[in-house]
């Protein structure tokens, strides 16, 4: 987009680069670049910079004015009851915003919506916090996409909606990636061609989006631009996430390629009538590994044998090892390994794991972590990076696999991990995580600040609120974690009657 000669001129400085004037790089541009101070060379030069990427922003077709706004829609869905509302704005003025995502799947399971009066307060909500935005788009309805076309801070919500077939060439990002959504479904091979033909001129923040779309569900037709031009892309983290989307596809020849060498470099043999998982390090890199996104130069603090090896390890989904391995899950994380490579092969199946959480084997590879004892990673908190992959689990096996992660846990750390989680269990579940807050109320919440107490409070099945909070009364001493627990309690007991009440 930037012209050669505004190019030479901004690198030699306005001192070596001569004083005739670069023509724009654009005829959108002819006018106004005519009308920028070329007397003042240095300011001429980053006002000309300016403009080509406000072009390169804007794309190279004129817009339309958009139309004039009119009134919101009308709605005729039933909003919350006043004292629902009333608690929804403690809510969102920062009291108890644990609670926020439960009341909202409570107003959708009640049939209810949002008044438009505090709409533009939830949708600000949800802007800053992405993990609101399903259920915000579900109850947003009209008049949310009609803020959403009016303000671009809420421009997320067009994403879910279905654009126009011009929605490509002409919408907004929002409305990019919804047409890229909802061409995906009825033609995956248009789709695909479309992003290889405009990848080149797509900015870093677009890609970026590109790839969150993709990722979770990549399609066979996707391999020829990941491979071609996001897994060489100039952002590593572009790269990362081109990776993980190859390494999803069961016939790529990346994914070929990243099983090839972890084979050339770990197996299993009997040694002493026991299975072990023997590992030989690579020796040399071999620079036909950058096309896969493996970088040759480590970290500070780390050998170039256990780098390598660990981008090798890294590049393959958790459920294909026991494939790999020739072994079962609940063997895998057991086997006996060289001490030497022990930690390089952990770090290596974390960072799987964290690129591509639903491929995890979260009943196996999690309690697996929260066992090991003492943690060998220091710049690495074990809770946090336990709430970090159980966060995206689907719901029918998060809170089984919170469960059995949290019993592996000493009591302080288990709670500490419920705390980070924060969200209640579906109807029917949460027994043994009832049984653990238990005992945390008899001793070992005292331990905790106040907003992880009040963060605990999430965690209870709603018919098990008023059980500790009678648990909680014939205490003889209640410490001040407890004396929270107990208050966000009261706070939540009363917000789930708002929404149940006919």
């Amino acid at each position: 987009m930037i012209s050669q000669p505004l190019i030479t001129l901004a690198l030699l400085g306005t001192n070596r680069g001569g004083s005739a004037v670069p023509p724009p790089p654009d005829d959108a541009l002819s006018e106004i670049w005519q009308a920028v101070d070329w007397q003042n060379p240095a300011a001429a030069v980053l006002h000309a910079l300016a403009l080509t990427r406000a072009l390169q922003h804007a794309g190279n077709r004129t817009r339309e004015a958009p139309p004039a706004a009119g009134p919101a829609p009308e709605t005729s869905a039933i909003t919350v009851p006043p004292a629902a509302v009333d608690a929804a704005r403690r809510l969102l003025s920062g009291e108890s915003p644990e609670f926020l995502p439960e009341w909202l799947d409570q107003v959708i399971a009640c049939g209810k919506t949002l008044p438009a009066r505090i709409l533009p307060e939830f949708l600000t909500t949800a802007t800053k916090s992405p993990a609101l935005r399903p259920a915000a788009a579900t109850l947003a309805g009209e008049r949310g996409l009609w803020l959403a076309r009016r303000h671009p801070e809420f421009s997320w919500l067009l994403e879910s909606t279905t654009p126009p077939d011009t929605a490509w060439d002409e919408g907004t990002p929002a409305e990019r990636i919804a047409w890229l959504r909802h061409t995906r479904t009825t033609d995956p091979a248009r789709a695909s061609t479309t992003i290889a033909s405009h990848w080149k001129d797509e900015d870093g923040a677009m890609r970026q989006a590109i790839l969150r779309l993709i990722v979770p569900a990549p399609h066979p037709v996707d391999e020829p631009w990941l491979a071609a031009h996001a897994l060489g892309d100039r952002r590593q983290e572009i790269r990362e996430a081109a990776a993980a989307a190859l390494a999803s596809l069961p016939h790529s020849a990346f994914r070929q390629r990243s099983l090839d060498r972890a084979r050339a470099h770990l197996r299993i043999e009997r040694r002493l009538l026991r299975r072990t998982l023997v590992v030989n390090p690579p020796n040399a890199f071999d620079p036909a590994w950058t096309t896969d996104a493996i970088r040759e130069k480590p970290p500070q603090g780390t050998g170039e044998k256990a780098w390598w090896l660990r981008q090798i390890i890294a590049r393959i989904p958790l459920d294909d090892w026991p494939i790999l391995l020739e072994t079962d899950p609940a063997t895998l994380f057991t086997l006996p390994v060289d001490p030497d490579w022990r930690d390089t092969l952990l770090l290596g199946w974390i960072d799987s794991a964290t690129r591509l959480p639903h491929r995890a084997l979260p009943d196996h590879f999690l309690p697996f972590l929260a066992a090991i004892d003492p943690w060998p990673f220091p710049t690495t908190a074990k809770i946090h990076l336990l709430a970090t992959l159980i966060e995206p689990l689907d719901p029918a096996i998060r809170f089984p696999t919170i469960e059995r992660v949290a019993q592996a846990l000493p009591i302080i750390h288990a709670i500490d991990l419920l705390a980070r989680i924060a969200t209640p269990p579906p109807t029917g579940q949460g027994k043994k995580i009832t049984a653990i807050i238990d005992q945390a109320i008899h001793g070992e919440m005292a331990a905790l600040t106040r907003p992880q107490a009040r963060a605990l409070a999430a965690c209870l099945p709603p018919d098990a609120i008023q059980g500790r909070l009678e648990l909680i009364a014939k205490l003889k001493e209640i410490p001040t974690a407890v004396e929270s627990f107990a208050t966000a309690l009261e706070f939540r007991r009363a917000m789930l009657s708002h929404l149940t009440k006919p």
